[in-house]
């Protein structure tokens, strides 16, 4: 379901869930910003935006797993990006995002620029968050399971990238196939991954 609003409280609780995750290693998104709590306080501009956007959706009522994602045709505009770059500014700096963007690119075209670059449609998931009471429960299927229907709906493959190994092997039991893998020395690694929409049945027949 769309998600058309959210109190502070839930807002923090995914940036919380993402800027304290346990990455067994000290790399990850948190090495762009000043600590877990300027990581997590980031989170909460991106959820602000994609919800400003109306891309953000949940498991059901109680919100206990949330997904963004933008389908083939749709724009993301001012409304969204702009609580977003204010985050990044408010919770880094510059200097060190300059660093990270610089990291990116050396690590090579991600999955999403290449699909872009060949004019292939696909479904772009931006954030995948299970509160954390709700983690170890099954519902991180159940969250995915919204955006993977949609690329099934609309014959097109749904595609993320992830900073943390252990994420990219939940996401590969999950279905979704690693696509590519970008090494940002210091910053970790970035590994793009693919679910590709289910063949469909015509007329009784597989």
């Amino acid at each position: 379901m769309l998600v058309k609003s959210m109190t502070e409280e839930e807002i923090y609780g995914i940036g919380h869930a993402f800027g304290y995750y346990d990455y067994e290693e000290k790399t990850g998104m948190s090495a762009a910003f000043s600590g877990k709590e300027a990581t997590a306080n980031y989170i909460c501009t991106y959820v602000r935006g994609v919800l400003r956007g109306g891309f953000l959706h949940t498991t059901s009522e109680r919100g206990e797993g949330y997904i963004a994602y933008k389908l083939p045709k749709e724009k993301v505009g001012l409304k969204t990006m702009w609580p977003i770059a204010c985050g990044m500014l408010h919770n880094s700096t510059l200097k060190r995002l300059l660093q990270f963007g610089i990291a990116i690119k050396r690590g090579g075209a991600s999955l999403q620029d290449r699909m872009d670059k060949e004019k292939k449609p696909y479904i772009f998931v931006g954030l995948v968050c299970v509160r954390e009471q709700y983690q170890g429960q099954g519902y991180m299927r159940k969250v995915l399971d919204l955006a993977f229907a949609e690329g099934d709906r609309l014959g097109v493959p749904v595609i993320l990238e992830t900073d943390a190994k252990n994420k990219c092997d939940k996401y590969v039991h999950l279905g979704m196939e690693l696509a590519g893998t970008h090494d940002l020395g210091t910053y970790g690694k970035l590994y793009d991954l693919i679910k590709y929409p289910e063949p469909t049945k015509a007329n009784g027949t597989v």
